[in-house]
């Protein structure tokens, strides 16, 4: 199955590119909390201000770049290859800017522009599949290119913590901005344009007839759920690394091997949940996965302990994997008809979730301490999953997987 896909124009060119910009994204990512806080000076409410401004930004762009390139004849190749050198400048930024407030700026805007990119990759990467005659693989399609996502994330905190110390944090930037623009090249010789018919009129359609979140439970309650465990997950993401480095005194290549023991259990893991989707509704995988989640934060406060926090790990994993892997599918499932909006929905979650898990996890780590923190997150998600117990129980059809 996998050997058809490779025959698909430029298929092989976003599994390469998705694995590189997993890789160099994950050089940075798991230290970059470190670097803002110890090195420039941040506070966590500031650097959890970073990157809520951050995920503002990546919002915004994200749905201008979204709604242009599907309704005007615009190249997703410029609009890609524009976007990768934006996220290069994004982390050069280091090298010349030091005061906080300007990095924060700055660094919120040209992570905005930077956004684009994996969003117009799996596009342009669908409208190949449409055109080839594997239409028929493109959920399975479009699964390897998150998987390898995933893989590339597995080795990037690896490398940046020889970067790290062999470096500094010069080495960690200069990685990542290298394999971003290894990436733009191999856009700018080796992708082939596509043919293709923007349709706009079903998209119109779907945001005048979709049904109002607000007056329908049925929608606002799983919103909701999401929101929170997303919130959850940030709360982590925030303070892991201080966590490990100032409250358990750990090295900070710690922080790293972490970040790829989870990513790389993430593989596996979606591969049986590919199985297990068949057999189990999503909600009930969704109340398995915030159970995962729950314990692991919760453990994280309980043992104190870096060994409890790499076996912890596993639970993490599958945590995400259910989260990210059946999310999109979960609203498609309340909203069969409405495949555009169900999408939309997830994604406002997920930004909402990274907005208001930045900000609180900065305030609660000050408030309560990093040693209490995570019980905050644990709390978060154990709220989330009640919320999911009481939507309704949506059945996982082989027509509702093909909108």
């Amino acid at each position: 199955m996998f050997s058809a896909l490779l025959h698909i124009k430029n298929y092989k060119l976003f599994v390469v590119n998705m694995m590189l910009l997993g890789m160099g994204i994950a050089i940075t990512v798991p230290y970059l909390v470190l670097f803002a806080t110890n090195d420039l000076g941040m506070t966590s409410t500031q650097y959890g201000l970073l990157l809520a401004l951050a995920a503002i930004s990546q919002f915004i762009m994200n749905t201008i770049v979204a709604r242009f390139s599907d309704t005007h004849n615009i190249n997703r190749k410029l609009i890609i290859i524009a976007a990768l050198f934006m996220g290069a400048v994004s982390f050069s930024i280091y090298f010349y800017i030091h005061e906080i407030w300007i990095f924060i700026a700055m660094y919120a805007i040209f992570q905005g522009c930077f956004a684009p990119a994996m969003p117009q990759m799996y596009a342009s990467a669908r409208e190949s599949i449409n055109a080839s005659a594997s239409r028929n693989k493109a959920k399975f399609a479009n699964a390897v290119l998150r998987s390898m996502f995933s893989f590339g994330f597995l080795f990037g905190p690896l490398i940046g913590a020889l970067l790290l110390s062999a470096n500094g944090y010069s080495g960690l930037f200069g990685g990542t901005i290298t394999i971003i623009i290894f990436t733009l090249l191999l856009q700018v010789f080796f992708f082939k344009d596509i043919k293709t018919e923007h349709a706009v009129s079903d998209v119109n359609h779907v945001e005048t007839t979709a049904p109002n979140m607000l007056r329908d439970k049925s929608l606002f309650i799983p919103f909701l759920a999401f929101i929170l465990l997303h919130i959850g997950q940030w709360m982590y993401t925030l303070n892991m690394p201080l966590f490990v480095t100032k409250y358990l005194n750990e090295p900070e290549g710690f922080v790293g091997g972490l970040a790829s023991l989870c990513a790389g259990l993430e593989v596996p893991f979606m591969v049986i949940l590919g199985i297990l989707s068949a057999k189990m509704t999503t909600r009930a995988l969704l109340m398995l996965g915030g159970l995962f989640g729950g314990l692991f934060y919760f453990s994280i406060g309980m043992f104190e302990s870096l060994a409890m926090m790499f076996v912890g790990q596993v639970f993490l994993a599958i945590f995400l994997a259910i989260l990210l892997g059946l999310g999109i599918s979960y609203f498609q499932d309340i909203l069969p008809d409405f495949p555009g909006y169900a999408s939309t929905l997830f994604a406002n979650a997920m930004v909402i979730g990274q907005l208001c898990g930045n900000l609180l996890g900065g305030i609660m780590s000050q408030w309560v301490g990093l040693g209490n923190v995570f019980f905050v997150s644990a709390g978060s998600i154990f709220i989330g999953m009640v919320l999911i117990f009481f939507t309704k129980d949506q059945k996982f059809t082989e027509e509702s997987m093909s909108n």
